[in-house]
């Protein structure tokens, strides 16, 4: 046991001496910038100020113009650039090791110390890129928003006007054989629509302008709809990416949440409600009509929770059309197997995870807590009053 303790630290000093220099500035870069962030999340102020709304737009601007360049996803490449690099990697440490040269133990050793100066950078840019996002003021700050807990009466007047809405919205769209809603699916068509959506919003709201966004069809859709992903934000290339393998009315809210997150909102429940905001005010039906669902079907949930009787009238008022649709997005991501299932757990695990050390305390559940803004916004037109009751 000694003499493998001694060979291993030999190992960790020979590798050490030459990777030191690098590492130490690697991990004094990150550490400063998560300084920075603590810092920026105890002035969400200045965070607005002098980074989402004065750095921000600039870096996103500039990565988003080196990502148009190219026809391909920037943020796949690099994907695929790191899985290979480490194949490599570990393949030079495995031949070392059959060939027993003796510099097995240093070669790992100096692979990890590599890998920990990597992940590092990659760490300190998506923090200086983005991750600073995380700290800004929340979007209620300054528009007049009233976010607060809702009388179960109020939650149930919401969730029927919104499922009013996603009826009218639906009447205007043609449907499938099996009597789902028919929308255009081509992905080009898909993009163009979402930023002439979020190019309307920018005139409405100076915080919803922004560059156009370079959207992508995930490559990887397979892998994403095993993790329970509908679409991701890649911060280091700027690159909103969307799973094409849900219902079309999924894809086009998914474009629409990951391209609020290209403008600088970090959080899930503002980023949905921003998807269903945006996708209301484009007057275009193909987003209108998924926006609308989602928002009732967000409403209905936290009406379940709230007062399942009322839930439960509000369901008998659902039309069949919704309902087939509702059921065709619920299909598509159920499990099909338990190694299905054992993938979908680990990645909720890991996504809760990141969000709550993000400062969203809420986790994967922040996804559903737009409904609070939902609520917000409607209370200015319908003069709610203030008594409450909710349990959320």
């Amino acid at each position: 046991m000694r003499e493998r303790r001694r060979v291993l630290l030999e190992a960790l000093r020979a590798a050490g001496r030459a990777r030191c220099r690098s590492l130490l500035l690697a991990l004094g870069v990150c550490v400063a910038l998560a300084l920075l962030r603590v810092a920026a999340g105890a002035a969400p102020e200045w965070t607005e100020r002098l980074y989402s709304r004065g750095l921000y737009p600039w870096l996103q601007r500039g990565l988003g113009c080196v990502s148009g360049l190219s026809p391909w996803s920037l943020g796949e490449l690099g994907l695929l650039a790191l899985a290979v690099l480490a194949a490599v990697r570990v393949g030079r440490i495995v031949r070392e090791r059959v060939r027993r040269t003796g510099r097995a133990l240093e070669l790992a050793c100096t692979e990890f110390l590599r890998a920990l100066t990597l992940a590092s950078w990659i760490l300190s840019f998506y923090l200086l890129a983005w991750g600073l996002n995380h700290a800004r003021l929340p979007y209620a700050h300054g528009t007049g928003l009233d976010v607060r807990d809702a009388s179960s009466e109020e939650l149930e007047d919401a969730t029927r006007e919104w499922l009013q809405r996603a009826r009218d919205a639906r009447a205007n769209l043609p449907e499938n054989a099996d009597g789902t809603v028919a929308i255009d699916g081509d992905f080009e068509r898909l993009a163009s629509s979402v930023a002439r959506a979020w190019a309307v919003a920018g005139t409405t709201d100076a915080r919803l302008a922004g560059s156009p966004p370079v959207l992508r069809d995930g490559s990887l859709s397979l892998a994403m709809k095993l993790a329970g992903i509908s679409g991701i934000y890649w911060p280091f290339t700027a690159e909103p990416h969307v799973n094409t393998l849900p219902p079309v009315p999924q894809r086009m809210f998914s474009a629409l949440h990951e391209v609020a997150h290209q403008r600088g909102f970090a959080r899930e429940d503002e980023a949905n409600f921003l998807a269903v905001h945006v996708g209301t005010l484009s007057g275009d039906p193909a987003l209108a009509y998924p926006v609308a669902l989602v928002a009732f079907r967000e409403l209905h949930r936290a009406l379940r929770s709230a007062a399942p009787e009322r839930a439960m009238q509000v369901e008998r008022a659902i039309p069949s059309p919704l309902r087939r649709d509702i059921d065709a997005a619920i299909a598509f991501w159920v499990p099909r197997s338990a190694a299905q299932r054992a993938v979908r757990s680990v990645s909720t695990k890991v996504n809760d995870t990141y969000l709550k050390s993000q400062g969203q305390r809420h986790g994967v559940a922040s996804y559903g807590r737009m409904v609070d803004l939902l609520l917000a916004q409607r209370r200015p037109l319908t003069g709610s009053a203030s008594h409450v009751d909710s349990p959320r």
